[in-house]
């Protein structure tokens, strides 16, 4: 549990830390083990030109929504050995606007992935990942074996590396008092109003078997984040504010998954699915 935490943890300081964004990440497998990653990744620019004026909006957004082309084949690189950019296209939903972005992979084992939004904005310092990153560095990896059936085995990261974003995070020193805490939900709830996380593997194929806790048909939810949801229920507004350094006490990520409606997520260190 500690370790497979770690994604909703890794996804968790970073909405706290940019807020107002929808962010889908969505690795497709094929019986060969080759496949695509499709990110979305979506946010509300009404909200950071009304909240940082027009020209900071505009700077925090981008003025197009769509990275360059550069930055995308960077992420391709970040993302493994053999990761290719392929196309990208603006989209939107609601008062959410951004970009939806393709890559090819030829072998899975070669891939990890990071579910944090940050990075993408970041990409220039990107380094590029190595084989056998997965389940380091925040980064989710995969291993790939086919025999008569394709077996694929996913790594879910090390929770300690997701403690460094904890650095630049603007957590309070000590428990703030009631009134602040308050305070800090109704922010909470209109900042973050709208805003979704989740990061899905999906095998192209029928599945024989699978050890995943958290199966939707054929998607391994690794973690699945809905604001909307998860704050809509006061009954868990004090372990809201515990796990993200408001409340006054500490709370776990392992108290959220699969417990509370909005937070979903895969609970083991290794999961693997079999399919044809």
């Amino acid at each position: 549990m500690r370790r497979a935490a770690a994604v909703f943890m890794m996804l968790m300081i970073a909405v706290l830390m940019q807020g107002c964004i929808r962010v889908s990440t969505t690795v497709s497998v094929n019986s060969d083990g080759s496949g695509t990653v499709t990110e979305r990744v979506l946010m509300n620019l009404s909200y950071f030109r009304t909240m940082l004026g027009p020209e900071k909006g505009e700077k925090q957004t981008g003025a197009t929504g769509i990275p360059s082309r550069k930055s995308l084949e960077k992420n391709a690189a970040a993302m493994g050995e053999g990761v290719r950019f392929r196309n990208v296209r603006k989209c939107s939903e609601g008062p959410f606007e951004g970009y939806q972005a393709v890559y090819a992979f030829m072998d899975v084992s070669r891939l990890t992935i990071s579910g944090r939004p940050d990075e993408r904005k970041e990409s220039d310092s990107l380094q590029t990942a190595s084989v056998g990153d997965g389940g380091r560095n925040g980064r989710v990896g995969f291993r790939f074996s086919r025999d008569s059936l394709a077996t694929l085995v996913i790594v879910m990261p090390e929770s300690r590396s997701l403690l460094e974003p904890e650095k630049n995070a603007a957590h309070p020193s000590a428990p703030p008092a009631p009134d602040q805490q308050k305070l800090a939900l109704a922010i909470m709830r209109e900042a973050f109003k709208g805003t979704r996380m989740r990061l899905v593997v999906t095998v192209r194929g029928e599945i024989v078997s699978s050890d995943a806790d958290c199966m939707d048909g054929a998607e391994a939810v690794l973690a699945d984040i809905d604001f909307d949801r998860l704050l809509s229920e006061k009954s868990h507004e004090e372990a809201l504010l515990n796990l993200t350094g408001y409340g006054s006490a500490s709370s776990s990520p392992g108290e959220f998954l699969n417990r509370v409606p909005g937070v979903r997520g895969e609970t083991k260190q290794m999961v693997a699915i079999v399919f044809r």
